[in-house]
Protein backbone atom coordinates (compact mmCIF):
# COMPACT_ATOMS: atom_id res chain seq x y z
CA UNK A 1 0.00 0.00 0.00
CA UNK A 2 1.62 3.59 -0.88
CA UNK A 3 2.77 5.81 1.88
CA UNK A 4 0.03 8.38 3.18
CA UNK A 5 1.28 12.01 1.89
CA UNK A 6 2.24 14.03 5.42
CA UNK A 7 -0.21 16.69 4.23
CA UNK A 8 -3.06 13.96 4.52
CA UNK A 9 -1.49 12.09 7.43
CA UNK A 10 -1.47 15.99 9.02
CA UNK A 11 -5.00 16.68 7.83
CA UNK A 12 -5.96 13.29 9.56
CA UNK A 13 -4.33 13.96 12.81
CA UNK A 14 -6.20 17.15 12.85
CA UNK A 15 -9.62 15.65 12.30
CA UNK A 16 -9.03 13.15 15.07
CA UNK A 17 -7.67 15.79 17.45
CA UNK A 18 -11.00 17.98 17.22
CA UNK A 19 -13.79 14.84 16.34
CA UNK A 20 -12.51 11.73 17.42
CA UNK A 21 -11.67 8.50 16.04
CA UNK A 22 -13.49 6.58 13.31
CA UNK A 23 -12.96 9.26 10.63
CA UNK A 24 -11.63 7.80 7.83
CA UNK A 25 -10.60 10.14 4.68
CA UNK A 26 -9.26 8.61 1.01
CA UNK A 27 -9.38 9.38 -2.72
CA UNK A 28 -11.96 8.78 -5.12
CA UNK A 29 -11.77 10.33 -8.47
CA UNK A 30 -9.59 13.34 -7.57
CA UNK A 31 -12.05 13.90 -4.63
CA UNK A 32 -12.58 13.40 -0.78
CA UNK A 33 -14.19 10.70 0.04
CA UNK A 34 -15.18 10.70 3.77
CA UNK A 35 -16.40 7.86 6.09
CA UNK A 36 -17.54 7.43 9.88
CA UNK A 37 -17.40 4.22 11.17
CA UNK A 38 -20.91 3.62 13.56
CA UNK A 39 -18.78 1.90 16.17
CA UNK A 40 -16.19 4.99 16.48
CA UNK A 41 -13.38 3.34 15.32
CA UNK A 42 -12.51 2.80 11.82
CA UNK A 43 -11.59 -0.81 11.61
CA UNK A 44 -14.99 -2.18 13.67
CA UNK A 45 -18.41 -1.73 12.64
CA UNK A 46 -20.20 -0.77 10.18
CA UNK A 47 -18.51 2.06 8.34
CA UNK A 48 -20.70 5.29 6.15
CA UNK A 49 -18.93 6.80 3.35
CA UNK A 50 -19.96 10.10 1.48
CA UNK A 51 -18.58 11.39 -1.80
CA UNK A 52 -17.72 14.95 -1.49
CA UNK A 53 -17.08 17.84 -3.84
CA UNK A 54 -13.60 18.50 -2.12
CA UNK A 55 -10.45 18.23 -4.49
CA UNK A 56 -8.28 15.81 -2.50
CA UNK A 57 -5.48 18.26 -2.73
CA UNK A 58 -3.49 20.04 0.63
CA UNK A 59 -5.29 23.36 -0.08
CA UNK A 60 -8.50 21.49 0.91
CA UNK A 61 -7.32 21.28 4.49
CA UNK A 62 -9.22 23.64 6.24
CA UNK A 63 -12.25 23.08 4.17
CA UNK A 64 -12.65 19.04 4.81
CA UNK A 65 -11.96 20.10 8.96
CA UNK A 66 -15.05 22.47 8.23
CA UNK A 67 -17.05 20.14 6.33
CA UNK A 68 -16.80 17.39 9.16
CA UNK A 69 -17.31 20.21 11.99
CA UNK A 70 -20.70 20.96 10.18
CA UNK A 71 -21.46 17.64 9.43
CA UNK A 72 -21.28 16.69 13.29
CA UNK A 73 -22.85 19.61 14.43
CA UNK A 74 -26.15 18.18 11.86
CA UNK A 75 -26.04 14.76 13.27
CA UNK A 76 -25.52 16.11 16.78
CA UNK A 77 -28.67 17.87 16.84
CA UNK A 78 -31.75 16.04 18.45
CA UNK A 79 -34.15 18.14 16.18
CA UNK A 80 -32.58 16.91 12.92
CA UNK A 81 -31.81 13.20 13.80
CA UNK A 82 -29.84 12.79 10.58
CA UNK A 83 -27.04 10.74 9.40
CA UNK A 84 -23.87 11.33 7.72
CA UNK A 85 -25.14 11.01 4.38
CA UNK A 86 -28.11 13.31 5.23
CA UNK A 87 -25.73 15.45 7.15
CA UNK A 88 -23.47 15.76 4.65
CA UNK A 89 -26.76 17.21 1.60
CA UNK A 90 -27.69 19.54 4.39
CA UNK A 91 -23.68 20.98 4.41
CA UNK A 92 -22.53 20.75 1.28
CA UNK A 93 -23.12 24.27 -0.31
CA UNK A 94 -22.41 25.64 3.56
CA UNK A 95 -19.96 28.79 3.05
CA UNK A 96 -17.85 27.15 5.92
CA UNK A 97 -17.28 24.39 3.90
CA UNK A 98 -17.29 26.04 -0.18
CA UNK A 99 -15.86 29.45 1.04
CA UNK A 100 -18.33 30.73 -1.52
CA UNK A 101 -21.16 33.65 -0.28
CA UNK A 102 -24.54 31.93 0.04
CA UNK A 103 -27.02 32.55 -2.69
CA UNK A 104 -29.33 34.21 -0.72
CA UNK A 105 -31.75 34.57 -3.53
CA UNK A 106 -31.89 30.82 -3.90
CA UNK A 107 -32.56 30.69 0.23
CA UNK A 108 -35.57 32.67 -0.49
CA UNK A 109 -37.03 30.32 -3.37
CA UNK A 110 -36.49 27.33 -1.54
CA UNK A 111 -38.03 28.52 1.82
CA UNK A 112 -40.94 29.60 -0.24
CA UNK A 113 -41.49 25.79 -1.40
CA UNK A 114 -41.01 24.88 1.79
CA UNK A 115 -44.09 26.33 3.20
CA UNK A 116 -46.24 26.21 -0.05
CA UNK A 117 -45.44 23.02 -1.47
CA UNK A 118 -45.06 21.24 1.62
CA UNK A 119 -49.10 22.33 2.54
CA UNK A 120 -47.66 24.00 5.63
CA UNK A 121 -49.33 27.10 4.13
CA UNK A 122 -51.51 27.81 0.93
CA UNK A 123 -50.17 29.66 -1.87
CA UNK A 124 -52.28 32.39 -1.38
CA UNK A 125 -52.06 32.76 2.17
CA UNK A 126 -48.26 33.08 1.86
CA UNK A 127 -48.33 35.71 -0.64
CA UNK A 128 -50.74 37.89 1.47
CA UNK A 129 -49.25 37.38 4.77
CA UNK A 130 -46.04 36.24 4.89
CA UNK A 131 -44.23 36.63 1.71
CA UNK A 132 -43.94 40.23 2.12
CA UNK A 133 -41.85 39.82 5.45
CA UNK A 134 -39.44 37.45 3.70
CA UNK A 135 -38.86 40.05 0.74
CA UNK A 136 -38.22 42.81 3.32
CA UNK A 137 -35.63 40.51 5.11
CA UNK A 138 -33.91 39.28 2.17
CA UNK A 139 -33.72 43.22 0.94
CA UNK A 140 -32.01 43.65 4.19
CA UNK A 141 -29.30 41.01 3.87
CA UNK A 142 -28.58 41.92 -0.01
CA UNK A 143 -28.71 45.44 0.71
CA UNK A 144 -25.34 47.29 -1.34
CA UNK A 145 -24.92 49.58 1.69
CA UNK A 146 -25.88 49.25 5.59
CA UNK A 147 -26.75 45.56 5.08
CA UNK A 148 -27.52 42.94 7.75
CA UNK A 149 -24.65 40.75 8.56
CA UNK A 150 -25.79 38.22 11.24
CA UNK A 151 -29.05 36.96 12.13
CA UNK A 152 -29.59 39.08 15.47
CA UNK A 153 -28.28 42.05 13.41
CA UNK A 154 -31.00 41.64 10.70
CA UNK A 155 -34.05 40.66 13.18
CA UNK A 156 -33.07 44.23 14.96
CA UNK A 157 -32.83 46.19 11.40
CA UNK A 158 -35.79 44.44 10.63
CA UNK A 159 -37.29 45.91 13.61
CA UNK A 160 -35.78 49.12 13.03
CA UNK A 161 -37.01 49.44 9.33
CA UNK A 162 -40.30 48.26 9.65
CA UNK A 163 -41.70 48.12 12.79
CA UNK A 164 -41.26 50.83 14.54
CA UNK A 165 -45.35 51.86 14.39
CA UNK A 166 -46.07 48.67 15.19
CA UNK A 167 -46.86 48.47 19.02
CA UNK A 168 -44.55 46.40 21.33
CA UNK A 169 -46.18 43.23 22.25
CA UNK A 170 -49.20 43.24 19.49
CA UNK A 171 -49.45 39.97 17.63
CA UNK A 172 -48.51 41.77 14.50
CA UNK A 173 -45.04 42.89 14.86
CA UNK A 174 -44.79 38.63 17.07
CA UNK A 175 -45.82 37.96 13.69
CA UNK A 176 -43.54 39.54 11.94
CA UNK A 177 -40.43 38.89 13.97
CA UNK A 178 -41.25 35.24 13.80
CA UNK A 179 -41.57 34.94 10.20
CA UNK A 180 -37.98 36.37 10.13
CA UNK A 181 -36.52 33.67 12.49
CA UNK A 182 -38.40 30.94 10.84
CA UNK A 183 -37.25 31.99 7.42
CA UNK A 184 -33.17 32.36 9.11
CA UNK A 185 -33.25 29.10 11.06
CA UNK A 186 -34.15 27.55 7.77
CA UNK A 187 -31.26 29.15 5.75
CA UNK A 188 -28.71 28.15 8.37
CA UNK A 189 -30.59 24.31 8.39
CA UNK A 190 -31.26 23.57 5.40
CA UNK A 191 -29.49 25.72 2.92
CA UNK A 192 -25.91 25.89 4.48
CA UNK A 193 -26.03 29.28 6.00
CA UNK A 194 -23.42 29.96 8.30
CA UNK A 195 -24.60 29.47 11.85
CA UNK A 196 -24.01 33.18 12.67
CA UNK A 197 -27.72 33.67 10.40
CA UNK A 198 -29.63 32.03 13.65
CA UNK A 199 -32.29 34.33 15.06
CA UNK A 200 -32.38 35.53 18.20
CA UNK A 201 -33.90 33.51 20.77
CA UNK A 202 -35.49 33.39 24.10
CA UNK A 203 -35.18 36.87 25.95
CA UNK A 204 -33.26 38.46 23.13
CA UNK A 205 -36.26 37.87 20.54
CA UNK A 206 -38.96 38.45 23.88
CA UNK A 207 -37.28 41.82 23.95
CA UNK A 208 -37.65 43.04 20.69
CA UNK A 209 -40.90 41.88 20.46
CA UNK A 210 -41.53 43.96 23.59
CA UNK A 211 -44.27 44.61 25.58
CA UNK A 212 -47.95 45.47 25.36
CA UNK A 213 -48.51 49.32 26.68
CA UNK A 214 -52.12 49.19 26.36
CA UNK A 215 -54.13 46.46 26.71
CA UNK A 216 -55.78 44.82 23.38
CA UNK A 217 -59.07 45.76 22.50
CA UNK A 218 -61.66 43.42 23.01
CA UNK A 219 -64.06 42.29 20.66
CA UNK A 220 -67.68 42.80 22.13
CA UNK A 221 -70.11 40.32 22.00
CA UNK A 222 -73.71 41.24 20.08
CA UNK A 223 -76.61 40.99 23.15
CA UNK A 224 -79.64 38.62 22.19
CA UNK A 225 -81.76 41.94 21.82
CA UNK A 226 -79.41 43.05 19.17
CA UNK A 227 -79.19 39.42 17.46
CA UNK A 228 -82.94 39.73 17.49
CA UNK A 229 -83.13 42.95 15.80
CA UNK A 230 -80.58 41.97 13.40
CA UNK A 231 -82.46 38.58 12.11
CA UNK A 232 -85.76 40.34 12.32
CA UNK A 233 -84.05 43.14 9.99
CA UNK A 234 -82.84 40.54 7.49
CA UNK A 235 -86.19 38.53 6.30
CA UNK A 236 -86.30 40.47 3.29
CA UNK A 237 -82.63 38.32 2.79
CA UNK A 238 -82.87 35.07 3.29
CA UNK A 239 -79.63 34.09 2.50
CA UNK A 240 -77.78 36.31 4.30
CA UNK A 241 -80.20 35.42 7.42
CA UNK A 242 -79.47 31.93 6.69
CA UNK A 243 -75.44 32.64 7.09
CA UNK A 244 -75.80 35.45 10.30
CA UNK A 245 -78.18 33.18 11.94
CA UNK A 246 -75.71 29.84 11.56
CA UNK A 247 -72.83 31.97 12.42
CA UNK A 248 -74.32 33.72 15.76
CA UNK A 249 -76.59 30.61 16.95
CA UNK A 250 -74.23 27.88 16.44
CA UNK A 251 -70.82 29.66 17.26
CA UNK A 252 -69.03 29.48 14.03
CA UNK A 253 -66.05 31.65 12.92
CA UNK A 254 -67.80 33.56 9.16
CA UNK A 255 -65.50 31.47 7.75
CA UNK A 256 -66.32 28.13 8.64
CA UNK A 257 -69.20 28.81 6.59
CA UNK A 258 -67.32 26.57 3.73
CA UNK A 259 -66.99 23.58 5.50
CA UNK A 260 -70.21 23.48 6.87
CA UNK A 261 -71.94 19.39 6.57
CA UNK A 262 -74.88 18.04 8.26
CA UNK A 263 -75.19 14.66 9.13
CA UNK A 264 -78.55 12.78 10.90
CA UNK A 265 -79.38 16.34 11.35
CA UNK A 266 -76.41 17.33 13.42
CA UNK A 267 -74.26 20.06 11.89
CA UNK A 268 -70.70 19.21 11.11
CA UNK A 269 -67.62 21.81 10.79
CA UNK A 270 -64.55 21.23 9.49
CA UNK A 271 -61.42 22.52 10.01
CA UNK A 272 -60.16 25.85 9.08
CA UNK A 273 -56.91 26.24 11.01
CA UNK A 274 -54.16 25.40 8.96
CA UNK A 275 -50.38 25.27 10.41
CA UNK A 276 -48.11 22.86 10.19
CA UNK A 277 -49.42 20.92 13.17
CA UNK A 278 -53.10 20.93 11.78
CA UNK A 279 -51.27 20.17 8.27
CA UNK A 280 -49.56 16.92 9.54
CA UNK A 281 -52.35 15.84 12.29
CA UNK A 282 -55.98 17.54 11.11
CA UNK A 283 -58.54 17.60 13.31
CA UNK A 284 -62.28 15.27 12.54
CA UNK A 285 -65.33 17.78 11.91
CA UNK A 286 -66.37 19.20 15.04
CA UNK A 287 -70.38 18.49 16.05
CA UNK A 288 -71.89 22.23 16.84
CA UNK A 289 -75.07 23.24 18.70
CA UNK A 290 -77.73 25.83 18.73
CA UNK A 291 -77.28 28.15 21.71
CA UNK A 292 -80.94 29.96 21.09
CA UNK A 293 -82.53 32.96 21.89
CA UNK A 294 -85.27 32.64 24.06
CA UNK A 295 -88.29 34.68 21.63
CA UNK A 296 -86.67 32.11 18.64
CA UNK A 297 -86.71 28.46 19.68
CA UNK A 298 -85.88 26.08 17.44
CA UNK A 299 -84.67 29.08 14.97
CA UNK A 300 -81.19 27.20 14.89
CA UNK A 301 -82.82 23.18 13.26
CA UNK A 302 -84.83 25.48 10.63
CA UNK A 303 -81.98 27.31 9.17
CA UNK A 304 -79.93 23.77 9.56
CA UNK A 305 -82.92 22.27 7.29
CA UNK A 306 -82.80 25.05 5.17
CA UNK A 307 -79.17 24.79 4.50
CA UNK A 308 -79.06 21.17 3.68
CA UNK A 309 -82.33 20.61 2.07
CA UNK A 310 -81.11 24.16 -0.99
CA UNK A 311 -84.04 26.06 -0.13
CA UNK A 312 -81.59 28.60 0.88
CA UNK A 313 -78.50 28.89 0.00
CA UNK A 314 -75.54 30.91 1.32
CA UNK A 315 -74.67 34.04 -0.28
CA UNK A 316 -73.62 33.77 -3.84
CA UNK A 317 -70.14 35.70 -3.47
CA UNK A 318 -69.62 33.39 -0.67
CA UNK A 319 -70.60 30.31 -2.49
CA UNK A 320 -68.16 31.10 -5.64
CA UNK A 321 -65.16 31.20 -3.35
CA UNK A 322 -62.27 28.61 -4.31
CA UNK A 323 -61.87 25.95 -1.86
CA UNK A 324 -59.83 26.58 1.58
CA UNK A 325 -60.23 30.51 1.02
CA UNK A 326 -61.48 31.11 4.46
CA UNK A 327 -59.74 34.62 4.65
CA UNK A 328 -61.41 35.28 2.04
CA UNK A 329 -64.73 34.10 3.09
CA UNK A 330 -64.17 35.93 6.17
CA UNK A 331 -63.73 39.54 4.38
CA UNK A 332 -66.69 38.75 2.09
CA UNK A 333 -68.93 38.17 5.24
CA UNK A 334 -68.30 40.93 6.75
CA UNK A 335 -68.74 43.11 3.12
CA UNK A 336 -72.34 41.39 3.31
CA UNK A 337 -73.08 43.08 6.58
CA UNK A 338 -71.46 46.09 6.42
CA UNK A 339 -73.77 47.24 3.24
CA UNK A 340 -76.98 45.79 5.27
CA UNK A 341 -78.90 48.63 7.13
CA UNK A 342 -79.54 46.86 10.07
CA UNK A 343 -76.68 45.81 10.71
CA UNK A 344 -75.54 49.81 10.26
CA UNK A 345 -78.08 50.80 12.84
CA UNK A 346 -76.69 48.51 15.31
CA UNK A 347 -73.29 49.93 14.57
CA UNK A 348 -73.74 53.50 15.15
CA UNK A 349 -75.46 52.78 18.33
CA UNK A 350 -72.38 49.97 19.16
CA UNK A 351 -69.35 51.13 17.22
CA UNK A 352 -67.30 48.00 18.57
CA UNK A 353 -69.50 45.32 17.15
CA UNK A 354 -67.65 43.40 14.23
CA UNK A 355 -68.60 39.83 12.37
CA UNK A 356 -67.32 37.97 15.09
CA UNK A 357 -69.32 39.58 17.93
CA UNK A 358 -71.79 36.93 16.51
CA UNK A 359 -69.42 34.31 17.63
CA UNK A 360 -68.41 36.13 20.63
CA UNK A 361 -72.16 35.86 21.69
CA UNK A 362 -72.61 32.31 21.81
CA UNK A 363 -69.80 32.15 24.43
CA UNK A 364 -71.80 35.19 26.31
CA UNK A 365 -75.33 33.43 26.04
CA UNK A 366 -73.18 30.44 27.20
CA UNK A 367 -72.07 32.11 30.47
CA UNK A 368 -74.95 34.62 30.75
CA UNK A 369 -77.62 34.25 29.56
CA UNK A 370 -79.53 31.06 30.60
CA UNK A 371 -80.57 30.12 34.07
CA UNK A 372 -77.66 27.50 34.56
CA UNK A 373 -74.54 28.38 32.68
CA UNK A 374 -72.51 26.02 30.17
CA UNK A 375 -69.38 24.68 31.55
CA UNK A 376 -66.56 26.63 30.11
CA UNK A 377 -64.95 23.55 28.68
CA UNK A 378 -68.36 22.13 27.01
CA UNK A 379 -68.49 26.04 25.68
CA UNK A 380 -64.88 25.76 24.63
CA UNK A 381 -65.36 22.34 22.57
CA UNK A 382 -68.65 23.33 20.86
CA UNK A 383 -66.19 26.72 19.34
CA UNK A 384 -63.70 24.61 18.22
CA UNK A 385 -61.08 25.70 20.60
CA UNK A 386 -59.18 24.13 23.84
CA UNK A 387 -60.06 25.84 27.45
CA UNK A 388 -57.02 27.94 27.88
CA UNK A 389 -57.72 29.73 24.36
CA UNK A 390 -61.73 30.30 25.46
CA UNK A 391 -60.77 31.98 29.21
CA UNK A 392 -57.86 33.98 27.05
CA UNK A 393 -60.13 35.67 24.67
CA UNK A 394 -63.98 35.27 25.64
CA UNK A 395 -63.29 36.40 29.27
CA UNK A 396 -62.72 39.39 28.37
CA UNK A 397 -65.62 40.71 27.94
CA UNK A 398 -67.57 40.78 30.89
CA UNK A 399 -68.82 44.29 31.13
CA UNK A 400 -69.78 46.27 34.20
CA UNK A 401 -73.38 45.45 34.01
CA UNK A 402 -73.18 41.97 33.31
CA UNK A 403 -71.77 41.50 36.11
CA UNK A 404 -73.61 43.47 38.58
CA UNK A 405 -76.93 41.42 37.36
CA UNK A 406 -74.91 38.10 38.10
CA UNK A 407 -74.08 39.23 41.78
CA UNK A 408 -77.74 40.61 42.24
CA UNK A 409 -79.62 37.47 40.88
CA UNK A 410 -77.00 35.40 43.17
CA UNK A 411 -78.18 37.53 46.13
CA UNK A 412 -81.48 37.20 45.44
CA UNK A 413 -81.33 33.45 45.30
CA UNK A 414 -80.02 33.64 48.56
CA UNK A 415 -82.53 35.29 49.91
CA UNK A 416 -85.50 33.46 48.56
CA UNK A 417 -83.72 30.49 49.96
CA UNK A 418 -83.37 31.27 53.02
Amino acid sequence: MAQAQQWLKTLRQAVKGDYGSGWILKEQYDRFKIGRSEAGNARHGKTQFISTDLPFARGCHRKVLNLIGEMVAKMQDPELGVGLAEAYELVRSSTEVTGAAINWEEVRSRYKASRVDSGTVKASNYAEHEEYRINRAFALITARTGAAHDGGGLMRLYAQKHLMKVEPGSSGRKRNLLDVSRFLKFAVKKCGADKKWLPLEADDLKELIGHRQTAPKPTVPIKPEELITLLNGLESDPSLRLAVGLVALFGLRPAELMVLSVEDGNQKIGNVKRNAHSSATPKPPRTVQELPLKEFQGEGARLVQLFQSGLVKLPKSIRNLEADAFKACGHTFRQYLDRNATWQSLKASNPELTPYSLRHGYAWRAAKYYPQPLPLRDTAKLMGHDLKTHIRHYGQWTDDASTKSAVEASIQSLIGAS
